[in-house]
């Protein structure tokens, strides 16, 4: 008698994160997900109730990769929450497929509604922030939406393949832009 493998919802997902890496959301279905694991469709219908549950499951984890990815190899040679903005430009540059799904797709939702959507896995960033200002509150986070609106527009730009940035021009950028919204932050009489 044959060797029952169990295959998991965690197998199935990372399959399909697989799929996305490699060739875009567009490619994941249940028979490429099948064919990646070796095995039938069954599994995947066990383990899901419909495409949608499957795709909101994927959803989740390409999140959690990203900021896993935003958040590691961090160094103590510059703030952490400059590397975080250099991590998400890399991940654009490096993740491409999974970066055009998670921010290049159409969400319906207002940039508040965006950036809450990860709240789960912003505490992390938060603390950086926290590091590099004296902000709190709603001040913080609309601190973190206009650098994150000037980080994700340089990412987008090299996602797409538009620009051609060195780490060092990145960088550079990064510090002045952060400089000029602390500046502004400081001075909110305009003064």
């Amino acid at each position: 008698m044959p060797k029952q493998i169990k295959i998991s919802k965690d197998d199935i997902l990372k399959a399909a994160l697989e799929i996305v890496r490699n060739d875009g959301i567009e490619k994941v279905s249940n028979r490429e997900i099948a064919k990646k694991l070796n095995c039938s469709i069954r599994p995947i219908y066990y383990q899901f109730e419909n495409s949608e549950e499957l795709l909101n499951e994927l959803n989740k984890k390409m999140i959690k990769y990203f900021y896993d990815f935003i958040t590691s190899n961090m160094n103590d040679k510059m703030p952490k929450y400059k590397q975080t903005g250099i991590n998400y430009i890399k991940f654009a540059k490096e993740e491409n497929n999974i970066f055009k799904v998670l921010f290049m797709s159409k969400t319906n939702l207002s940039i508040s509604e965006f950036i809450d959507a990860a709240d789960e896995n912003f505490d992390e960033v938060e603390k950086y922030i926290n590091m590099s200002t004296s902000l709190t509150g709603e001040n913080l986070k609309s601190f973190h939406v206009k650098m994150w609106l000037f980080t994700h527009g340089l990412a987008t730009l090299i996602a797409c393949k538009a620009v051609n940035l060195t780490d060092e021009e990145i960088s550079m950028l990064l510090s002045s832009e952060f400089k000029a919204l602390v500046l502004l932050e400081n001075n909110k009489e305009g003064e």
